[in-house]
């Protein structure tokens, strides 16, 4: 009698969420279910449902994924039609937002405003961030992990990026996945997938399945240091244009073809150091732009020529071998001058590039003040 009547709650359950589904009509509150103490026979009652069910897969995932694992626990609902609509703004003026005037505390939601495609935001702290983005940043772009969905344990403990940065299909492939392996995903991942989908960066298809849509998103935190908040939104401003235009990344492919091996081989132990997946080309190239365009290119000897040596040899001194013979001492440290000429004559040509095509120059992404 006892199965019975769980099965009977678990198929009302599921039938009034197909009526919602199918009538449109929105869940506003999150519900709480509480199920008998054999988790394990419920969850079998659950799967055996949802293979009979005509509920779009997309409408039941986050129920399965909470079912087998906690005995009270609720449904995350996030409305499209009910997330923050992005507020058009020069990346310069979302540096400076006042943090009074969010309409969310958590977070505020930013178009840039010449490229409306491309969503900017700024999260109070470095863990929701961590909530939101983590998760993706491995699926996306770690060494070990990309394609995969990880556990929370398997990332506690491992870096995710102090800033983000994610193109519609990489979004919508992420999301799919989670709804095709019932993964676990975070509230504020499903949260996002909600921004993503009122902003056009996703779509649903004919039948409701994730599709990518047009444009990117980019994040940073206000626990960064000011000058680091720049520097971050200049290295993911470029990404999203990246993103959404094609001859720049056909330009950017083609100076890495032709950029020296001897250059390329140290950008990439630098990637090994960060845990890029350097097997992924798309990646690479991405990073090599956003590397160089990131600081002004009066500042791209120091950084290439002695900032970035220096900490590929404070995290192995092996990497010593990757870098070029000749080397000197400036201030102290170690210097590489023939990383520092080729870096810097890079620098020039991509920030001429992007001066040509939007009047943007390397360190800067905003209109000129």
């Amino acid at each position: 009698m006892s199965k019975m009547r769980t099965r009977n709650r678990v198929i009302c359950f599921f039938l009034i969420l197909a009526l919602c589904v199918i009538t449109g009509v929105k869940i506003s509150s999150a519900f709480l279910i509480r199920h008998s103490n054999d988790q394990r026979e419920v969850g079998n009652e659950i799967d055996s449902i949802i293979t009979q069910s005509t509920v779009p897969q997309s409408g039941v995932h986050e129920v399965v994924r909470e079912i087998g694992n906690v005995t009270t626990f609720s449904i995350p609902f996030f409305s499209p039609e009910r997330a923050l609509v992005a507020i058009p703004a020069d990346p310069w003026d979302i540096l400076h937002y006042p943090v009074e005037s969010w309409r969310d505390s958590r977070f505020e939601l930013f178009s840039w405003d010449r490229f409306p495609e491309i969503l900017i935001i700024d999260i109070s702290t470095k863990e929701l961030q961590d909530r939101l983005f983590k998760r993706l940043a491995f699926f996306v772009e770690k060494a070990g992990f990309r394609g995969r969905l990880a556990f929370d344990e398997e990332i506690a403990d491992l870096h995710g990026w102090n800033a983000h940065n994610y193109q519609a299909s990489d979004l919508a492939n992420f999301f799919n996945t989670a709804r095709r392996t019932n993964f676990p995903l975070l509230d504020e991942e499903w949260e996002l997938e909600a921004i993503l989908l009122r902003a056009g960066i996703l779509r649903r298809d004919s039948a409701s399945r994730i599709i990518p849509g047009q444009g990117a998103i980019l994040t940073l935190t206000r626990e960064s240091v000011a000058s680091l908040r720049q520097r971050f939104l200049v290295h993911e401003g470029f990404h999203g244009l990246f993103f959404i235009d094609a001859d720049f990344r056909e330009f950017s492919l083609d100076r890495w073809m032709n950029f020296p091996e001897f250059g390329q081989r140290y950008l990439l132990a630098w990637f090994d150091v960060q845990a890029y997946d350097t097997e992924y080309k798309f990646l690479v190239v991405n990073e090599f732009m956003g590397h160089l365009l990131q600081l002004p290119v009066s500042q791209a000897s120091w950084y290439f020529g002695q900032h970035l040596p220096n900490r590929i040899i404070a995290e192995d001194p092996l990497n010593r071998q990757v870098l070029p013979a000749r080397e000197e001492v400036r201030d102290g440290r170690p210097f590489f001058p023939d990383l520092a000429r080729i870096f810097t004559a890079e620098a020039e040509v991509f920030s001429n590039y992007v001066n040509q095509r939007w009047d943007l120059v390397a360190g800067r992404v905003w209109r000129t003040r």
